[in-house]
């Protein structure tokens, strides 16, 4: 009896075993292919959301090129260690993907991861074991909280500031409303 219920207990260990999905890596957080397009609801406080898009116009090996909106280019490069910024000389996201990991962000902003596994719920859908950041400090006073989901990239950023002459909090949310990851 002692030895059928020792073999049951293994037998369980080793399903969980081969079931347990690989780590992710920072680049599942950033799935970037030729073609791929992000549509965002953007509140801003004042009025109506308005509609912004994202999208990856070339890939040149582990460089890409993404115009938000039909205007601003962003170019990232795929490295090792994380997602860097080329044009401003940053790291996007950056590994280890886990609490407290912190980096040099745009703006003169700290970058910290500050959960793991989250839930997202944005128009797009619900996604779980999505990565937070939050990017504090800088020249601007800014805090910048990002979401970042598997295999989809971007899906929430809440950026906000205290207005210095009023002294009320300003806000922009971006939410996804929709993506096609191209390739």
């Amino acid at each position: 009896m002692k030895r059928l219920l020792l073999l049951a207990l293994c037998a369980c260990g080793a399903a969980q075993t081969a079931t347990e999905a690989a780590p992710l890596h920072v680049h599942d957080y950033f799935p970037m292919e030729e073609g791929g397009v992000w549509s965002y609801d953007i509140d801003t406080g004042f009025g109506p959301p308005v509609f912004g898009v994202l999208r990856v116009e070339a890939i040149d090996g582990e460089r890409m090129d993404i115009r938000n909106n039909g205007g601003e280019l962003s170019r990232f490069e795929r490295r090792p260690e994380g997602i860097f910024d080329l044009i401003q000389g940053v790291w996007y996201l950056r590994a280890p993907l886990e609490i407290g990991t912190e980096w040099a962000g745009a703006g003169g902003r700290t970058v910290r991861i500050v959960a793991v596994g989250e839930q997202v719920e944005v128009p797009a859908g619900t996604f779980d074991g999505c990565v937070v950041t939050e990017g504090t400090g800088g020249e601007d006073g800014r805090t910048i909280r990002t979401s970042y989901c598997p295999s989809v990239g971007m899906t929430l950023q809440e950026a906000s500031m205290e207005m210095r002459m009023s002294g009320e909090r300003a806000a922009v949310t971006s939410r996804l409303r929709g993506y096609l990851p191209g390739g």
